[in-house]
């Protein structure tokens, strides 16, 4: 007799007392029911999120590593060419400067950064896409390297789209509701892909939480269960298992929501909708800029001393001593003296100085562009900083103090600054390092515990008869598809390959445990 027979049978024959008692254990018992219906149905969407978002979480959590520890792991790959023992008083940089000239006489430099320290080499970025090095003591030109390439510039690109940002697809937007950008627009695929990986992923660590979150047993008069907070190591085979995967993910979910959140400020898609928004409610009060020029700091940008992660648009003013006669030119301000200007606006020693870029407007009038020097980042929130000198005069002609943020702005900025592991320093490094471990050991604890409790074949866990998901779960979807529509796609075509696809082909019913 199944369980609501059990309840029919009890209330067809009267109130008596012991038809009361037999009644009221029915129904604590069709409420065990549902309740265990419940868990199943949270246990299989945690399962089938983690298909989705386990290889993408094991991707982050590698490459995120690898982008945390950038700086130490370019001196043990390329100490011979990015560190150098203190001799004394270094050279000019206009010394160095010709000193590359000498050695690469078929390229024109773009770009300085200066050390960060006496311990480090400087780096002059060229036109045709090499960083060179030099020794700011002895002028020695140390090589040169591709700053996209290596380890570290690998991790970058599958960390940001996957690798291929070459691949795009045009897409209606959000964010024509609130700026006046075209409604149809391009979008990188590979960071589409991150962005609903990312998506899968919040939803796989809150179905966890819930599945972690402590359920009373009548079998233990009502007494929480064992292994919420303390892993049981004296169990053995699945029990054991699901404590150590469950209680160090638990530990560190607020923070893997975090980074997850976070690195979508990154997205192109959703972020261009939040920029959007957040614009219209905190605008931003960028500084004047004298006689906008063709050049912005997209233009500048090498890959490894990345501008501002969101300032790429920003405009460089022109130089305004240059006049308009391209013939009669004053001679262009030497390097020691834009390095100097930097010193004086307080710049952060490893800051990038970008040559200037001279075109024409419209009208086919010169454009002299200005030296751009900025904090090289990732940085703290308020060292966001550049500054644009006049080439000829070496005026400072702005200062871009976090390029004119909006309020809302600020605090995004402050939340990547901290995804990236330099907002607060060391502790900030040290935490962020916790939650890419411990991301990647709750992969490979689930991995295992999938082998222990698998069924014959793929072992996919069934789907109850009635499938029940709890209002909360529910509401979280609901507003993860509204905020994340990328996503909201996604889990419909989902929900409408297993109604019509998956329930109708009996192999993969079979497969995927439905019955």
């Amino acid at each position: 007799m199944s369980t609501m027979e059990f309840v029919g049978a009890g209330a067809s024959g009267g109130r008596s007392a012991g038809a009361g008692g037999a009644g009221s254990v029915a129904i604590r018992d069709d409420a065990a029911d549902h309740a265990s219906r419940r868990w199943r149905s949270v246990w299989r969407l945690h399962f089938y999120s983690g298909i989705f978002a386990a290889p993408i979480l094991v991707m982050f959590a590698l490459t995120g590593l690898v982008i945390l520890y950038t700086q130490p792991i370019h001196d043990f790959l390329q100490g011979d060419l990015r560190t150098v023992s203190a001799q004394g008083a270094p050279r000019t940089y206009a010394a160095q400067e010709r000193a590359v000239e000498r050695a690469y006489p078929k390229a024109a430099i773009s770009s300085v950064t200066v050390p960060k320290d006496d311990t480090h080499s400087t780096e002059f970025d060229l036109d045709n896409g090499q960083a060179v090095f030099v020794n700011p003591y002895t002028l020695k030109v140390l090589g040169t390297t591709d700053p996209g390439g290596g380890i570290v510039g690998l991790a970058n690109r599958l960390h940001g789209f996957l690798n291929n940002d070459t691949a795009t697809v045009r897409l209606p937007s959000f964010a024509t509701l609130f700026d006046d950008g075209p409604v149809m627009r391009e979008f990188v695929v590979g960071d589409m892909v991150l962005e609903v990986f990312t998506c899968w992923a919040m939803l796989l660590v809150v179905s966890g939480l819930s599945l972690w979150w402590p359920r009373k047993s009548r079998a233990q008069g009502g007494r929480v269960k064992h292994g919420v907070v303390k892993p049981r190591l004296g169990a053995k085979g699945r029990a054991k298992w699901r404590d150590l995967h469950a209680i160090p993910g638990m530990f560190a979910a607020v923070g893997t929501l975090f980074v997850l959140v976070t690195g979508l400020f990154w997205s192109s898609y959703w972020a261009a909708t939040y920029n959007a928004v957040a614009e219209k409610v905190t605008p931003a009060h960028p500084v004047e800029q004298p006689n906008s020029a063709l050049a912005t700091l997209g233009d500048v940008d090498r890959f490894e001393h990345n501008i501002n992660w969101n300032a790429g648009s920003t405009t460089i003013p022109a130089s305004k001593d240059a006049g308009i006669d391209p013939t009669d030119l004053p001679a262009r301000a030497s390097i020691d003296t834009i390095v100097q200007a930097a010193k004086v606006e307080g710049m952060k020693p490893g800051y990038t100085v970008a040559y200037p870029i001279d075109s024409a407007d419209d009208a086919g009038n010169p454009v002299f562009g200005s030296f751009a020097i900025v904090n090289s980042w990732p940085r703290k929130t308020s060292e966001a900083k550049a500054v644009y000198v006049d080439q000829f005069s070496a005026k400072t002609l702005a200062v871009d103090k976090q390029y004119g943020y909006g309020g809302t702005a600020v605090v995004s900025d402050t939340l990547v600054s901290t995804h990236m592991g330099t907002e607060f320093g060391v502790f900030d490094r040290i935490l962020m390092t916790l939650v890419c471990v411990t991301v990647i050991w709750s992969v490979i604890s689930a991995i295992v515990m999938y082998g222990k409790r698998r069924r014959s074949g793929l072992g996919f866990p069934r789907r109850p008869v009635d499938v029940k998901v709890a209002n909360g779960m529910l509401a979280i979807a609901a507003v993860l598809a509204i905020v994340y529509p990328l996503w909201g796609v996604t889990a419909i075509i989902v929900l409408l390959l297993d109604r019509f696809f998956v329930r109708k082909v009996a192999p993969l019913r079979r497969t995927f445990g439905q019955r």
